[in-house]
């Protein structure tokens, strides 16, 4: 900030602008930066969805999100963008020494560095000038004492991997290896499968209120969109009917997307249902119908993608959708068993112990509400990306990405312990039944299209 005395007060600022603007107009306009985040190349970085937006980005899809201001390299930007957007840089005011130190003390102690090609490239170029003697390798701090800990761990570390897999000797712990190592790094892998997953996500879109990013969902069948019950919100509970517009976007695939298309979602509710089922599963999800799919026509219906049965409880999944409010996005990741919760649970404790010191094992275990029909997995995917598709290793359809285990990490981040997904298999019986009930016969029609379904 150009004021000092900004700074030390408040830890935010509240920036306005044209949907048009793009970022550097509008940080220049607002009149509070210093002169050095223009000169130099910098970035906005959200902290939630862990995403960075360049300078020429439009501001269109920010609103009310929260960043900061990040460098990317050090270089200057080529003259031509002190003129960008017709907002002239005012060369005739000087950075003072004070505000450069706070921008070289913000950039010091980032912690989301963001390495580019140009940054490796000055990298490269730096250590090739300095002095040979400063390039040698660095001696990690207690390494003996880290290293003899490491070693004195490592039996006890195969006697319990022998218990648990049944495994009997050192070769059997070496295949085991190698075959986990395998799964990982096949799994997705094939072209044949990303060509697949890439097809079903162009039925993926995101779902906005009244223009603000809320929710992602994905085309069920015919005209029917399957979301969160939760990205919904409220609505009348009698005649179904939404309080607010919503909007599926598909395509949104850039920031600067051009072909999207936007539908018209219709004022009330096909099908819906958050909670309990008696004693049954937990269901969270919403049925949307479009007023008009013929610009979707091109899209599949991902219930052509599901086969009939219960959730699986290993193995590799795909979750397809719009993180932290942004563009679409794919997170490979997989299953964790019903009988390994704990032990992710305490590998996830162990390696952010710095952020989740205030909670106790106990206090985590009481906020676990397990239900049969929740798939569990470890995954990237927070905030934006309710209601995404999960797919199987075949590119099946086999749940609807829904939450985690949410606690506030390092600068009161949401971060999640594990996230999960609720399974198809109740929801669609449940939107059957609803159909029935209120004589939908045209949803009824077309679900006994698909051979996967039994509608009685």
């Amino acid at each position: 900030m150009k004021n000092n005395e900004l700074k030390k007060k408040v830890e935010d600022v509240c920036v306005y602008a044209f949907k048009e603007d793009k970022l550097n107009a509008a940080l220049r306009r607002d009149g509070r930066f210093i002169n050095a985040i223009f000169k130099k190349q910098c970035a906005l970085y959200n902290l939630e969805s862990e995403t960075k937006y360049e300078m020429s980005k439009t501001v269109e899809h920010l609103d009310g999100k929260h960043f900061e201001i990040i460098v990317i390299s050090d270089n200057n930007q080529p003259d031509s963008l002190d003129f960008q957007d017709g907002v002239l840089s005012d060369d005739s005011t000087e950075m003072n020494e004070a505000s450069a130190a706070d921008l070289k003390e913000n950039v010091d102690t980032n912690e989301h560095p963001i390495n580019t090609e140009q940054e490796e490239t000055q990298k490269r170029n730096t250590m090739k000038s300095t002095n040979p003697a400063t390039n040698s390798p660095k001696i990690i701090p207690h390494s003996k004492e880290i290293l003899a800990i490491l070693r004195a761990q490592f039996k006890d570390l195969q006697e319990t991997l022998k218990q648990r897999e049944n495994l009997k000797n050192k070769s059997d712990i070496l295949k085991f290896f190698r075959a986990e190592y395998d799964k990982c790094v096949q799994s997705f892998l094939e072209v044949k499968k990303v060509k697949q997953l890439m097809r079903l996500s162009d039925s993926v879109c995101q779902i906005r209120v009244e223009g603000s990013a809320r929710g992602t969902g994905f085309l069920l069948f015919d005209r029917f969109i399957l979301t969160n019950a939760h990205v919904i919100g409220e609505f009348d509970p009698f005649t179904r009917k939404l309080s607010k517009t919503f909007t599926a976007v598909f395509g949104y695939e850039d920031l600067e997307a051009k072909e999207t298309k936007c539908v018209p979602v219709k004022e009330h509710l096909a099908a819906y249902y958050h909670g309990k089922i008696n004693t049954g599963p937990y269901l969270d999800f919403a049925l949307l119908e479009l007023k008009d799919a013929d610009e979707i026509t091109d899209c599949p219906g991902l219930l052509s993608r599901y086969i009939h049965g219960p959730p699986p409880n290993r193995g590799g999944i795909c979750i397809v959708g719009h993180p932290g409010e942004g563009v679409k996005k794919m997170d490979p990741c997989f299953i964790i068993g019903k009988e390994n919760l704990q032990e992710a649970a305490d590998k996830h404790i162990s390696e952010n112990v710095n952020f989740i010191h205030v909670m106790t094992q106990q206090s985590l275990a009481e906020k676990w509400e397990m239900h049969d029909n929740q798939i569990i997995y470890n995954s990237c995917f927070f905030h934006g990306s309710s209601g995404s598709p999960v797919f199987d290793e075949d590119g099946y359809l086999i749940g609807v990405h829904t939450g985690g285990y949410a606690y506030k990490g390092e600068n009161c981040k949401t971060r999640s312990l594990m996230e999960y997904a609720y399974s198809m298999q109740p929801i669609l019986e449940s939107i059957i039944t609803q159909a029935k009930k209120s004589e939908r016969s045209d949803i009824l029609k077309s679900l006994s299209e698909y051979k996967s379904l039994n509608l009685n």
